[in-house]
């Protein structure tokens, strides 16, 4: 078949039955004749359904398929009445069907409105190829054409084309709303026919070329070759289990229902090949102009139709087709689908003034997700919105989830390309800014830890630049502080901080720690720097990150000298402890105190380390300067200076408070822990016997003394030989400790060697001479007596041991002292077995002993017998000699 003039050449054929018929739906005239078969079944493939006898006719329906001579057709279905019935007065109702050649269509662009219209047009010219009524010789009645059975021509101008019939509202660039609306909606559910069957809901009357019209314009948005594969139909009936693609109807359940241009459908349900179809399509829509994407859509029709192209899936096959628009267009789709894009490509988007606004955003998208940093590229647009707006947002995304270092280099890349444009530096400024506050904008739950890290890791602005950033950190003082400390981390704290501070511009009345910085970074000598009088006291956290940030700088020891360390010593007395607050707020200083928590960040004078500890020791926490000797051992002359201004700030206290620093200090100082090793150092020798030197600080002496009776009585520390010493000296200076060390001593002979008895026994007479208690030296005793496997009879052999060795030095008291032992065994002192152990042999002892006494007296009466009989024998001799 072939066109003649502006016409299509069609075949057709007519679907029906005759009036008051028995017989079934068929074919009742076709041309050509011979492919009645086909023709029945292409109608019934696809039918629409069954009219209610309320739905207004005709139905229009489109739909391809290959005839038998091997052609792809586009057939045309016109459901129409006829007035009649069959047999059981049921309505009778008749489809005439036309159908063309698929490439003669595609190749003048019609589209299924223009075929319908023509097919409508020459139904309702002709009645219908089949006479209303039925004759005994239905050959007869047919009208012409039908009469002479020949092809028939459908009248289509030569104007026709599938453009004409778009709405200009979605092809319009006025930017309103209703175009964006109507654009969007016809996409989405162009993006959906993509996926499958469509029933569009709703509509906006009932004539079928328009409603057709409507439908055209969706399949408009695809390329034009899917028609060799889509059906549409204007409606159809409930409930039918039709073949249509794209058709009116209502909704139903199991079905993709779409409401007539209600707002855009979601697009969540796409498949993602739909979904990228949807995206490029917007895209090019934004950056090529509809009118060029639709013209484009309707040339593409030789996709599939003569089977020369390899078959894809179909979203594919429509994103193939929408992405050869243009060379650009398939490097911008690469682009969307998240594709990797050669740096160099994108650059020269980003540079070319020519590319669209939407086309600079996809690739300032290509640009951030890709590996390169230098953003001279994009310097240039910051002066559009939008771009700004995507490259803050994009920034923010890299900031919360991506490394660092990738935000550092692009921000740095954009000051530098911004340095002499003054508006551009602005838009880049109200970005940077927006970054600083975005977590306090967006809610508690956003970690600001990278946020925190970013101007950090910038160089420092210069003065009176970036306006609005410095703005934004003027109403964060948290921020500000967490910039200068982290800056005060890195090289060159202190020419850094400054810089800073500098582009930070502090007010010289500000009451805040950055004026009384700044003036302590610019002075040459430190000497004279002091802030106003009770500041300090006023602001213990401001005074707090002035501190730290003083350290970190090298200027700690100017701040820990004089006022300032005496108003926070002052700050730090604590009510609680039943200290009587001198000075400074009612507030908990909990930055002071979580600065001392943490020790120092970088080396102080020993003079300042003092004070620190001090601070510390008030704060009730440990000394976190001295912790640091641990790491590196001073030497002996810091060593000496710590501790002698340790002992001269202690004794500078008032005794309650004197009493409560130096009990924290010794505490942690000669604090023991087995797990880590850790044990008094050189800086607790050092500061103990500074705080018992003369002249002697009483109050000092005691709390020593109890904090070194405390050590020496743990079983998890012993003495190395660096502390012999140490202890020697300590002795000596305090008297009172004799005792203590006697039994140290004597617990650690015993816990390092086997003491016979007798050894045993003149290190506790020792003991008991130097002054400790019987109850003292039942430990050690019970230690030594455990190791034996007869315990009782080791206490008996020490026991009488002891005795004797008071004996051997004319020492009265012997048999006292060991009831005083043994006193204190009966108490509990050695535990219930030992004492158990000890009576038990002590007893079998003395009583063997008076078994052998008692033989001793008989033996001795037998003796005296003897001599008693002698006497008497020498008396009686002595009688009789006369």
């Amino acid at each position: 078949m072939s066109s003649t003039g502006t016409g299509l050449t069609a075949g057709w054929a007519v679907w029906g039955k005759p009036p008051g018929s028995r017989q079934g739906y068929h074919v009742m005239a076709a041309w050509p004749p011979e492919w009645s078969s086909p023709y029945n079944k292409a109608i019934q493939d696809w039918s629409p359904g069954t009219p209610a006898p309320t739905d207004t006719l005709p139905w229009i329906t489109i739909g391809p398929g290959r005839m038998p001579d091997g052609q792809l057709g586009l057939g045309v279905y016109v459901l129409h009445g006829t007035g009649t019935s069959d047999a059981h007065n049921r309505p009778i109702n008749r489809i005439t069907h036309f159908w063309v050649p698929y490439r003669l269509a595609a190749g003048r662009g019609l589209g299924w409105t223009s075929l319908a219209r023509a097919a409508l047009g020459l139904v309702n010219r002709t009645g219908a190829p089949v006479p209303e009524t039925q004759r005994p010789d239905p050959a007869q009645d047919l009208p012409a054409p039908a009469a002479a059975p020949h092809a028939v021509e459908l009248p289509i101008g030569a104007d026709e084309h599938l453009m004409r019939e778009v709405d200009e509202v979605f092809t319009s660039d006025d930017g309103s709303d209703l175009a964006t609306n109507v654009l969007r909606w016809h996409a989405a559910v162009a993006a959906r026919l993509l996926d499958g069957p469509v029933v569009v809901t709703g509509g906006p009357e009932e004539d079928p070329l328009e409603r057709l019209r409507l439908l055209d314009n969706i399949a408009a948005m695809l390329p034009f070759a899917l028609r060799s594969t889509v059906s549409a139909a204007t409606a159809t009936s409930s409930g039918a289990n039709h073949r249509i693609h794209l058709s009116w109807g209502r909704p139903a359940p199991g079905v993709v229902c779409v409401p007539w241009q209600a707002k855009p459908p979601a697009l969540d349900v796409l498949s993602p090949a739909a979904l990228q179809y949807h995206d490029l399509l917007l895209h090019a829509w934004d950056s090529r102009g509809g009118p060029a994407v639709l013209a484009h859509l309707a040339r593409a029709t030789g996709l599939d139709a003569h089977g020369d192209v390899p078959r894809l899936p179909l979203p594919e096959q429509a994103y193939a087709v929408l992405s050869a628009l243009d060379d650009s267009l398939s490097i911008e789709a690469q682009a969307l689908r998240g594709q990797p894009v050669a740096v160099e490509v994108v650059d020269d988007f980003l540079r070319d003034p020519r590319t669209s606004g939407t086309t600079v955003r996809v690739m300032l998208q290509a640009k951030m997700s890709g590996p390169s940093t230098d953003m001279s590229s994009v310097s240039p647009r910051l002066d559009d919105p939008e771009v700004a707006r995507l490259l803050f947002g994009l920034l923010a995304q890299d900031l919360l989830a991506g490394p660092l270092e990738s935000v550092q280099e692009r921000i740095s890349s954009l000051l530098f390309h911004t340095a002499t444009d003054g508006p551009r530096r602005d838009v880049l400024d109200r970005s940077v800014a927006s970054l600083v506050t975005q977590p306090q904008l967006r809610g508690q739950d956003i970690d600001i830890t990278s946020t925190l890290r970013l101007l950090p890791s910038l160089e420092p602005f210069e003065p009176d630049s970036m306006p609005f950033t410095r703005g934004a950190l003027a109403a964060l003082p948290e921020h500000v502080h967490g910039l200068l400390h982290a800056v005060s981390r890195g090289p060159m704290p202190a020419a850094k901080v400054l810089r800073w501070l500098d582009w930070l511009s502090p007010a010289p009345g500000d009451e805040t720690e950055l004026p009384l910085l700044r003036d302590l970074l610019v002075r040459y000598e430190t000497s004279t720097w002091a802030p106003q009088p009770r500041w300090a006291a006023k602001h213990p956290d401001a005074c707090a990150r002035l501190l730290d940030l003083a350290i970190a700088c090298g200027r700690g020891d100017a701040v820990l000298s004089g006022q300032v360390f005496d108003e926070l010593r002052d700050v730090l007395v604590s009510p609680h402890r039943g200290l009587r607050r001198t000075s400074g707020p009612r507030d908990e200083p909990a930055a002071l105190r979580a600065l001392l928590r943490g020790g120092p960040c970088a080396p102080l004078d020993p003079r300042s380390e003092a004070r620190w500890d001090l601070l510390c020791a008030l704060a009730g926490q440990p000394p976190t300067a001295a912790a640091g000797h641990h790491r590196t051992p001073p030497t002996r002359s810091r060593l000496d200076t710590y501790a002698t201004f340790l002992r001269q700030h202690l004794s500078a206290l008032r005794p309650r408070e004197r009493t409560i620093a130096g009990e924290v200090l010794l505490r942690h100082l000669l604090h023991v822990d087995a797990a880590t090793g850790l044990r008094p150092g050189d800086t607790a020798r050092a500061v103990t016997e500074r705080l018992v030197q003369a002249p002697t600080d009483q109050p000092l002496c005691r709390l020593t003394d109890t904090a070194v009776t405390e050590l020496l009585a743990r079983d998890d520390w012993r003495a190395e030989p660096e502390d012999t010493g140490w202890l020697r000296r300590l002795g000596t200076s305090l008297p009172s400790l004799g005792n203590v060390l006697e039994l140290y001593s004597l617990r650690d002979a015993v816990r390092t060697g086997r003491l016979t008895a007798s050894e045993l026994a003149l290190q506790l007479r020792a003991a008991r001479l130097a002054g400790v208690t019987a109850a003292d030296l039942c430990k050690p005793v019970g230690d030594w007596a455990a190791r034996h496997p007869q315990c009782g009879n080791a206490l008996v052999s020490l026991l009488d041991a002891y005795l004797r060795v008071h004996a051997e030095s004319d020492d009265p008291s012997g048999p006292s002292a060991r009831t005083a032992l043994e006193w204190e065994f009966s108490r509990g002192r050695l535990g219930q077995t030992l004492w158990s152990d000890y009576y038990t042999a002590a007893t079998a002892s003395l009583r063997t002993e008076e078994d052998r006494a008692s033989e001793a007296i008989r033996t001795a009466e037998r003796h005296r017998e003897t001599v008693r009989r002698r006497l008497r024998e020498l008396t009686q001799l002595h009688s009789a000699r006369h």
